[in-house]
């Protein structure tokens, strides 16, 4: 038997956050190319929260009684193969090779072209981030701008696991990183601040300190990474040296918001403009060479070089022994995600 979350379509003209079904199915037989996967992580991410509002590009691939099931990040171990499956053997750790897949079940039996072998690392949780936080980082330090040690970046959402992997990527290529986080009590903020800098980063400020930081005025900051729009991508963009380079990555702010241009931001200080979306940007690399990539991963991790985000993880447990408790933490945690409340940590699922 598996168990799965799916979207549940909306009542009327109601106007709340999308709310989620919860269902116990037999699994399905296994096709020639199929693969029966048991799910083993599987993170609760903004982007999902965006999948759930109908609000990002790629939607589910994979729906039950034509309800979409939500999770595009995760880790699951291969139970069993088709007959025709040569990619992938039993007991083999895979990820989805591409959005879409529906990592919020138990099981699921799918065409193995849906997944990709990776090396095994010490904590499960990191594989289930691979791809909608690990990888993107990489991407954001290695292919937005032509970076040189002693260059500095600044972003915002700092405390994002996106932003605290930036930190750790950025660090091994000498470049320096300026961290911004939303205003908080200052206990709060000085714990906040003190993790980031263990961590690798060389500033750390609020949002309403940033305009007055003489000492950020005083560095050639050669990249931005926006993962809230808004007011707080005004402050990144005007910290920004001459032909520096802007890059909207996310609207945790709200996509309502906008982004104020004035006419020295292109024709003085000749700024370059960029959208990333993280699917896409690992997308541009070939199959073999993501797995290359994820394994990378693996061994750095392994070996101690980088680490999971310092400010943790809340690792929410789905047991299908105990499917009436697994159901309430599961939409509870969902709900917290929807609600996006600051020092809200990087949700993941642990499959028992």
């Amino acid at each position: 038997m598996a168990q799965l979350l799916t979207k549940a379509p909306k009542q009327g003209n109601d106007s709340g956050p999308p709310s989620l079904n919860f269902h116990e199915v037999e699994t399905a037989p296994l096709g020639p190319k199929d693969v029966l996967l048991k799910f083993v992580a599987a993170p609760i991410n903004p982007l999902d929260v965006l999948v759930l509002a109908d609000l990002y590009p790629v939607k589910p691939q994979h729906f039950h009684e034509g309800e979409a099931i939500p999770g595009y990040d995760g880790v699951a171990e291969v139970a069993s193969c088709g007959q025709g499956v040569t990619e992938v053997a039993v007991g083999d750790l895979v990820i989805p090779s591409k959005f879409g897949l529906g990592t919020w079940r138990t099981q699921a039996v799918v065409d193995v072209q849906y997944v990709q072998k990776v090396a095994r690392p010490n904590d499960p949780a990191l594989a289930s981030i691979f791809r909608i936080s690990i990888a993107p980082a990489f991407c954001l330090v290695e292919d937005m701008c032509t970076l040189k040690p002693g260059d500095w970046m600044i972003q915002n959402a700092a405390t994002s696991v996106v932003a605290q992997m930036v930190v750790q990527f950025a660090r091994r290529r000498g470049i320096h990183t300026i961290g911004v986080i939303r205003d908080r009590p200052q206990a709060e903020a000085e714990v906040v601040k003190q993790s980031l800098l263990q961590l690798g980063s060389d500033i750390v400020v609020l949002e309403s300190e940033l305009p007055q930081n003489a000492e950020i005025k005083s560095k050639r900051v050669i990249l931005a990474l926006d993962s809230v729009f808004g007011t707080s991508a005004r402050g990144l963009m005007k910290s920004l040296s001459p032909g520096g380079t802007f890059v909207q990555l996310g609207f945790l702010g709200g996509p309502s918001g906008q982004l104020c241009l004035d006419a020295n931001d292109l024709f003085g200080r000749q700024l370059t403009l960029k959208a990333f979306r993280g699917s896409a940007q690992v997308g541009l690399r070939s199959a073999a060479e993501q797995t290359d990539l994820f394994n990378w991963f693996t061994s750095l991790f392994n070996a101690g070089e980088l680490v999971l985000p310092s400010l943790g993880l809340e690792r929410i447990s789905w047991d299908a022994a105990d499917k009436e408790s697994s159901k309430d933490r599961l939409f509870e945690a969902v709900k917290r995600a929807q609600q996006g409340k600051l020092g809200q940590r990087k949700q993941i699922i642990m499959f028992k």
